[in-house]
């Protein structure tokens, strides 16, 4: 038991204990990680394919939707439409050849288009038959959209219950006819393609891809001959439904399948393809051979060299050892006594003043922190105020110019409880009552200039009233949606603000909207992605969304701040702030103020 006891022994044993068998079992269990790994890294290469397909397909849909909407818009196509009997037989032919038969793209090889008018009659580039014909007329999705003005739906037709005397397998687009002026349907239109045209892009990618929509149905496959699409689908179709793109495993009749996804943005339809799992993997089952035998060398020579290298640890070593782990953790207080062989004694030393560095490093970048972010913070507090005023005073300047009347007298009523309100006490957390009374402030003053044309609704319940804001934030967006969507479009302009509780979050969402001209999709996408950064250059009509984000940032975290969108005649900026009352707020300001 003495001899064993020795530390040359005790080191060896420790060797075979806790190197030697755990490089063995982990060699064995290494596997699955590495499989998940290499599944991940196949995932996304092939995710970057996969999007390029689905790209090509959306600009082949978005072709179509143009094609049909030129032909649904043609003069000559809705006079037609309303008016049948108005041309004769011949006259219907030409205008069909014209509208239709001469249509170019790049991504479908040839159209197939049908109008139906409203009185029974059919005007098609494609021979028809009149059996299917009478029961698509006589069909529920036909009639439904007969109910919905400038409607649109996407179906895929097989051989077998379609219109046309060729039978081709298609993909269609449904869209009604309206007319503007009564808003009534006139026709529904047609618009074809072949399934091919959707399969010789699907075809470029490695493996069995499928285009499936919202209903499991199989728009398009490049599924080899004999095998069936729904076969590789999984058990539980949903996973693929519940987000827009990602990958999973399929197993499903001993067979095993990587199944990656994406989400065709004009249709919801879902683009999968499937790669065989052993096809991937085959080499690398080849290469777990040649580890293991490798593995095993290793272990061997390493045996021989651990009799030629073992030496005498002692205790200090290890309760070093402990205290760097601590270090890891981020625990730097500790400090241990100089003990030991002179070696030990020089690394003791070195640790301890390692650790007083690390220590006096920390608290002074924490400090630095602490006086830059309160100086950012107040530099941004600063910077809406003296951009406000200069606008106010422009809208009493210009009042000034058109009459002298009491209308003055309000505006400069109202502007000085704004100024009061932004001299303050120096606070920068208020109620949203108070922020919503400042915004009341500033609406009267710019209704005083634009009168009847500005609308402002308000949707806040009572109880969030209490809730804290960051003061001055709601102003700056408000002022952007009058001077940037309201101010240029004819007609009235709405402002609605509303807020809301998300308890699941614990989060306030407060939303400003307005009727204005909108935002063009690339400079939201602009100004979305420069506030999700935190950097960059803003353009001088979203200096005061960028002042409002990084301010909500600064106080509350990257989880909260603002966010765009917009549409035809609609735009909104979305607040989040973290659900708490003022009272709340407060005790957290003053802590924090007091802890500087």
């Amino acid at each position: 038991m003495q001899r064993w006891n020795s530390i040359h022994n005790q080191i060896l044993f420790f060797i075979l204990l806790f190197l030697i068998i755990p490089l063995f079992i982990s060699a064995f269990w290494i596997d699955k990680p590495l499989e998940r790994v290499i599944e991940n890294k196949i995932g996304n290469a092939t995710s970057e394919a996969l999007y390029q397909i689905d790209f090509n397909i959306e600009l082949l849909l978005q072709d179509m939707l143009k094609s049909a909407v030129d032909i649904s818009t043609n003069p000559n196509m809705t006079s037609l439409l309303k008016q049948p009997n108005s041309v004769t037989y011949y006259e219907k032919l030409r205008l069909a050849d014209n509208a239709m038969n001469k249509l170019y793209s790049s991504y479908f090889s040839e159209s197939y288009v049908t109008l139906l008018d409203m009185h029974g009659n059919w005007l098609s580039n494609k021979i028809v038959q009149q059996d299917l014909y009478d029961e698509y007329v006589q069909s529920d999705w036909y009639k439904e959209m007969l109910t919905e003005p400038f409607g649109i739906s996407w179906m895929a037709n097989d051989s077998s219950n379609y219109i046309y005397y060729d039978r081709s397998q298609l993909v269609t687009l449904i869209k009604t006819i309206t007319d503007v002026q009564t808003n009534q349907n006139i026709g529904i239109e047609l618009f074809s393609v072949s399934e091919s045209d959707f399969r010789k892009y699907m075809s470029k990618l490695d493996g069995n891809v499928m285009i499936m929509d919202q209903r499991v149905k199989i728009i398009s496959s490049s599924m080899k001959e004999g095998m069936d699409p729904i076969e590789v689908l999984p058990e539980d179709v949903s996973k693929i439904w519940d987000s827009s793109k990602g990958q999973l495993i399929v197993e499903k009749n001993h067979r095993k399948w990587i199944a990656s996804y994406d989400t065709i943005g004009l249709t919801g339809w879902k683009l999968i393809q499937f790669i065989p799992y052993d096809t991937v993997f085959k080499e690398i089952f080849d290469l777990r051979r040649t580890n293991m035998i490798t593995v095993g060398i290793i272990v061997i020579v390493f045996m021989l060299l651990a009799f030629s290298i073992s030496y005498r640890v002692s205790k200090p070593v290890k309760l070093l050892n402990k205290r760097m782990k601590e270090i890891e953790k981020n625990d730097f207080n500790s400090s241990l006594a100089l003990s030991g062989p002179n070696e030990i004694a020089t690394l003791i030393d070195t640790y301890n003043h390692m650790a007083r560095q690390i220590r006096d490093l920390l608290q002074r970048l924490k400090e630095e922190y602490v006086q830059k972010e309160e100086m950012r913070f107040r530099a941004l507090q600063a910077q809406i105020n003296p951009h406000f005023i200069l606008n106010t005073l422009n809208n009493i300047k210009w009042m000034a110019y058109i009459r002298n009347d009491r209308e003055v007298g309000e505006m400069l009523s109202s502007l000085g409880s704004m100024m009061e309100a932004s001299i303050g006490r120096g606070e920068t957390l208020i109620s949203l009552k108070e922020e919503m009374d400042y915004v009341q402030h500033y609406i009267t003053l710019m209704k005083l200039r634009y009168n009847d044309k500005l609308s402002v609704e308000f949707h806040i319940p009572e109880p969030l009233m209490k809730q804290e804001a960051i003061k001055f934030m709601l102003q700056p967006i408000i002022e952007n949606s009058i001077h940037h969507g309201i101010e240029s479009m004819e007609g009235r302009g709405v402002i609605t603000i509303k807020a809301m509780a998300d308890q699941d979050q614990n989060q306030m969402i407060l939303t400003v909207t307005d009727n204005g001209t909108g935002i063009h999709p690339d400079k939201i996408d602009e100004i979305n992605q420069s506030l999700l950064q935190g950097h960059g250059h803003a353009a001088s009509q979203s200096i005061g969304i960028r002042n409002v984000h990084e301010r909500i940032r600064l106080q509350y975290g990257e989880g909260y701040g603002l966010h765009i969108q917009s549409k035809a005649n609609e735009t909104t900026v979305e607040f989040k702030l973290p659900l708490k009352t003022i009272e709340e707020g407060n005790a957290y300001a003053s802590e924090s103020t007091a802890r500087r």
